[in-house]
């Protein structure tokens, strides 16, 4: 089981950073946005800070992912934007739907590992 936490602990935080980084250095050029996805984009953009914000919060979840420092908070600030990936990809971008069952299945899975840590969250006073 450790190996395999640390396997998928790696991948997510490496596709986590190449992700962000690729979008603020502009490497990989995207296909351009269609139908749904356009209009869901336009938004986002429109907006001028929630795509920097969400890809910065992705390459400081990435980074700490890699390095094992601080992950347990980690995994809890990544899980929105793990779902968030997951959901504009099954509506509006078929296509990519196989990435972000990944993103959002490794983030669940290393929460699911690391389950001890989070128990207290989930107890009534």
């Amino acid at each position: 089981m450790k190996i395999a936490i640390l396997i998928v602990r790696i991948l997510l935080g490496a596709l986590m950073v190449f992700a962000s980084v690729a979008y603020f250095f502009d490497l990989v050029e995207a296909e351009a946005p269609t139908g749904d996805m356009l209009t869901f984009m336009t938004g986002i953009m429109a907006s001028k800070y929630l795509l920097p914000l969400a890809k910065t919060i992705e390459l400081i979840a990435g980074l700490s992912l890699l390095s094992g420092k601080f992950m347990k908070v980690t995994l809890l600030a990544l899980l929105p934007i793990s779902v968030n990936i997951f959901l504009i990809h099954t509506v509006t971008q078929v296509s990519e739907v196989p990435v972000a069952i990944f993103v959002l299945g490794a983030n669940l899975f290393l929460i699911y590992a690391h389950w001890d840590s989070y128990k207290d969250l989930f107890k009534a006073n």
